[in-house]
């Protein structure tokens, strides 16, 4: 699950917005604290992207992919007006959340909708597909998913509790695209699920107090 970084951005009180993040690890005094859009887009988006990129390339799993998305190629308005659905709400989150609309939030759930969309591919998709033949599908799933847990932990600085929760997500999805055979399906709830849990990017404002170095 894709999701990505964010430090708190809930209200809360001040001394713990600045103790500890929601999902990333506190910085040193002397290390990394992702705090902007860009930083969450450059380590993780591009990461992702060109993983994805880079299997799709690599693996041709072509076959998988025009069967996981027959569906949609079917009937793709149901599949817009689902995705129309899902903005309509995302905005009625954010204002009902007192955040507003805005350009930037805007950009954001975009930004939601492509990593949701490159992560499936690469690890729902390309990775067992290629595993599988050698070691089966069921380790196929775990490694994929580990591995897309690891990455959370690298590119977004995840705490080690919050990358167990993507993994576990991961297999969710896993066992989704399993089930329906729907890539697209998926992706929607990917996104869906992303958003609740990072609903607008990150702010310099909410940038952690660094760790004292003992």
């Amino acid at each position: 699950m894709s999701a990505e970084n964010s430090p708190t951005q809930d209200s809360g009180s001040t001394a713990r917005a600045n103790s500890e993040g929601r999902l990333q690890r506190a910085a040193a005094a002397s290390g990394a604290y992702i705090s902007t859009f860009r930083q969450v887009v450059a380590r993780h988006g591009t990461t992702m992207g060109v993983i994805a990129l880079g299997g799709l390339l690599l693996t041709e799993p072509y076959q998988a992919l025009a069967t996981t998305t027959q569906t949609f190629a079917k009937m793709p308005w149901a599949y817009f007006a689902v995705g129309i659905v899902l903005v309509l709400f995302f905005a009625f989150y954010q204002l009902r959340r007192g955040r507003g609309l805005s350009q930037r939030n805007g950009l954001w759930l975009g930004y939601l909708l492509f990593i949701s969309v490159v992560e499936e591919v690469a690890f729902r998709l390309v990775l067992p597909t290629w595993l599988e033949g050698g070691i089966g599908f069921t380790a196929a799933v775990v490694i994929s998913n580990l591995i897309f847990a690891g990455i959370h932990y690298v590119t977004l600085r995840w705490r080690w509790r919050n990358c167990v929760f993507t993994f576990v997500g991961g297999l969710g999805f896993s066992h989704m695209l399993n089930l329906h055979q729907d890539l697209v399906l998926v992706i929607l709830a990917h996104w869906f699920f992303t958003f609740l849990n990072t609903p607008v990017p990150p702010s310099r404002t909410d940038r952690q107090t660094p760790a004292r170095s003992q």
